[in-house]
């Protein structure tokens, strides 16, 4: 393995571990209430604008937190981050993480490759609150690998090409 290959490597992987963990206080410290519950294109009584606008402000929150984890790793550990490589690669995270929260184009795509069982079926008894997209839910879990897949894309992204 060449040095550069190294070097490629362990950034993919430093990007990988702190917008994992970017993710995580994005999606369920950073997102208000009213983001979570609104951004749903699927939820009763839905005003598409309204929804879309929901998603888009805590798509915006999201991005800026696994930004500030990745740069201060970065920085913190003197990563040699390429700006280009790396805006395309929070660029694809952004993008994917707004296809995902709609839910709708999520819920197609798992009935599309069989998992609609797994989105009806799976779920936890809930005595008040969404019963079909929050935790210990089938389209949450679904939500959350969709999620962790395009967080390492993207990290592989912004480690940058092969030399």
């Amino acid at each position: 393995m060449q040095d550069e290959d190294l070097i490629r490597a362990v950034t993919a992987a430093v990007a990988f571990g702190v917008m994992l963990a970017g993710h995580y206080i994005g999606d369920h410290w950073v997102q208000t209430s009213g983001q979570a519950y609104g951004k749903g294109l699927d939820a009763e009584g839905c005003v598409r604008r309204s929804a879309i606008w929901h998603c888009a402000k805590h798509v915006a929150s999201w991005t800026v937190t696994t930004s500030v984890f990745l740069l201060a790793a970065g920085w913190w550990l003197r990563l040699p981050f390429e700006p280009g490589w790396l805006i395309a690669g929070i660029a694809l995270n952004a993008v994917t993480h707004f296809i995902a929260d709609l839910r709708t184009p999520l819920i197609r795509l798992g009935r599309l490759l069989g998992r609609g069982g797994y989105l009806d079926h799976v779920g936890v008894v809930r005595a008040s609150g969404p019963t079909t997209s929050g935790p210990g839910t089938g389209l949450f879990e679904l939500d959350q690998a969709w999620h962790i897949g395009w967080l390492a894309v993207s990290a592989l992204v912004i480690a940058g090409p092969p030399a």
